[in-house]
């Protein structure tokens, strides 16, 4: 572990998910000497619609709600989250429990976020709290740091420095319903309040950092068919062309989709990088050790030139694949490399120590690259990764460690694999021996439904 692991994560109300869903990453019983290294890894398998991409997608959020103070006043999020948010419950709970270190020290925290609609339809944080213990602690009591309902602050820990707390009271007034209290915390106080920060050393102080920390180590890939931001813009945009809207209206709009993310990795796209001329250096960088990745599964990939034209203060920047007897713009490159080219951000992120979520980790990916990929994430990384995937090729790998595997029902449970015998989880998987993973479809089944009836031929 390198300082903070995600132990926990539950979510209900998005998309089909209606009932709670809840990932274990962790044994239960904390050590003082923690080893997170066998359970870095884990894969989450479930048929078609059972709501993998909706744990990811909520995880998206909370990243937002954690980091960015602007996120719920975003009018495409808030179309978003209408679009996304499970229709009978009307709301969105999220409950993430992880454990960080301060010093010697090991913090076990748990964090507690429902979004749901106020009285003129738009997505409020209608609760959240954060409470913790000690980790090696065997008592489940937890302290609470702060609470907020519907906005106003229900409690907050004064223990130690009443003075802080009554700071973070009168600045987070009459704004905790579109801003969580550790990006407003970041935003009025540990900014703001730069020079004094010194002074605060209490467990207020450090617990809204280590949430606030929490949130930017946490990271998403959606698979492009659930980034659903795009279709927002472009509906918008044509309803607007077709009020004759300004073009500043226009233009604020286009400002409030780059601003949907308070942080985003810096993906390297196939083409028009923005790089910014001082950072032109670091990107260059960036692309050879693309290149050191990429050349793995293309053996013949010679080198990856950067075709840059200027653009004021900035490069406009695409990637050309050199080989052989040719090059050509990354563009047309298979569908696969153009996916590892976006990926390679959320891995190094991985290696590094951030805790990556990535939605159809397998698709357009070889399972043997897939495999050895896994394996070096899951002995060298120093971080977390999470992915859903259809694949059953890397669950003989993901098996040599503990909590790897989840099975995600269509009705919503979790069932985690656990070791049975010489059992192989992928070949139990195939045959339908998994619980809450019936496959019970047949080639019979698909007769007549494509205009065709044995009786035609």
């Amino acid at each position: 572990m390198k300082d903070i692991f995600l132990v926990n994560y539950s979510v209900k109300g998005i998309k089909t998910l209606d009932k709670l869903v809840s990932l274990s990453f962790y044994k239960k019983i904390i050590s003082k000497n923690t080893d997170t290294q066998e359970y870095n890894v884990k894969g989450i398998y479930g048929m078609n619609g059972s709501g993998k991409s909706g744990i990811v997608t909520s995880v998206d959020i909370l990243r937002n709600i954690l980091i960015n103070p602007e996120y719920l006043n975003n009018p495409i999020v808030q179309k978003n989250l209408d679009a996304i948010i499970n229709k009978r419950l009307g709301e969105l709970f999220i409950e993430a429990d992880f454990i960080a270190k301060f010093g010697d020290a090991l913090i076990y925290f748990r964090y507690k976020l429902t979004l749901s609609k106020n009285k003129i339809g738009k997505y409020i944080i209608s609760y959240e709290q954060l409470s913790s213990k000690r980790a090696t602690s065997k008592v489940d009591v937890m302290e609470t740091i702060f609470e907020v309902v519907a906005g106003e602050v229900r409690s907050i820990l004064e223990k130690g420095d009443k003075m802080l707390s009554e700071m973070i009271w009168h600045r987070t007034v009459n704004l905790l319903e579109n801003t969580s209290m550790c990006a407003l915390f970041y935003e009025k106080i540990l900014i703001s309040e730069a020079d004094k920060n010194r002074q605060y050393r209490t467990l207020l102080f450090s617990s809204l950092i280590a949430l606030f920390v929490f949130g930017k180590k946490l990271h998403v890939y959606l698979d492009q068919s659930d980034d659903h931001r795009e279709y927002f813009v472009k509906n918008t945009l044509q309803y607007m062309n077709e009020m004759e809207n300004s073009d500043t209206d226009i233009d604020s709009l286009w400002s409030h989709f780059f601003g949907m993310d308070a942080e985003q990795l810096n993906v390297i796209r196939v083409t028009e990088n923005v790089v910014d001329k001082e950072m032109y250096e670091h990107f260059k960088t960036t692309v050879k050790n693309l290149y050191e990745f990429i050349h793995i599964f293309k053996s013949d990939l010679k080198d990856i030139e950067i075709d840059k034209k200027e653009d004021h203060d900035a490069y406009i920047c695409s990637l050309i694949m050199i080989y052989d007897s040719y090059r050509i713009h990354a563009e047309f490159e298979s569908t696969g490399i153009k996916k590892l080219i976006k990926l390679y951000a959320y891995l190094r992120e991985m290696v590094q120590g951030g805790i990556v979520f990535i939605d159809e980790f397998d698709s357009n990916l070889h399972d043997v690259y897939l495999c050895a990929l896994l394996e070096y994430l899951m002995e060298y990384a120093e971080g977390q990764l999470c992915f859903t995937t259809h694949n059953v090729g890397p669950m003989d790998v993901l098996k040599q460690h503990k909590k790897s595997i989840d099975f995600l029902s269509i009705d919503g449970h979790i069932y985690p694999w656990t070791t049975n015998g010489n059992y192989s989880p992928s070949k139990l998987y195939r045959n339908g021996m998994i619980e809450g993973s019936p496959f019970n479809v047949d080639s019979i089944d698909f007769i007549g439904i494509f205009g065709l009836s044995g009786e035609d031929e």
